[in-house]
């Protein structure tokens, strides 16, 4: 996995900001992205977390490109969960590389 480049030239440490609908930005880490049966899924992790923080919670999310939308691109949170353990299963293949648990 954690082939980046093939994916609309994202490369290792790269952050993507997520509005929501209210207008709130998130910056997020992209730990990795792999494409799934013709759909492109990344790993991503809160942007502000530091590494040398062991008393906080560390999270990762599975987010689905859905397409794009101008210059914007549109991402969801996978709910479905056959979808979610499929991919889940994908990055669980790197766990060791990112040092998190998926």
């Amino acid at each position: 996995m954690n082939d980046l480049d093939d994916f609309d030239g994202l490369e290792d440490e790269d952050i993507i900001v997520v509005v929501d609908d209210e207008g709130v930005e998130y910056e997020y880490l992209i730990m990795d992205a792999v494409e799934h049966k013709g759909s492109t899924y990344m790993l991503v992790t809160p942007a502000d977390y530091e590494d040398d923080d062991e008393d906080e919670e560390f999270e990762a999310c599975i987010i689905k490109k859905e397409g794009d939308d101008g210059d914007d691109v549109i991402f969801t949170l996978v709910e479905d969960e056959v979808e979610f353990n499929e991919v889940a299963a994908l990055f669980m293949e790197n766990a060791d590389e990112y040092g998190i648990e998926v």
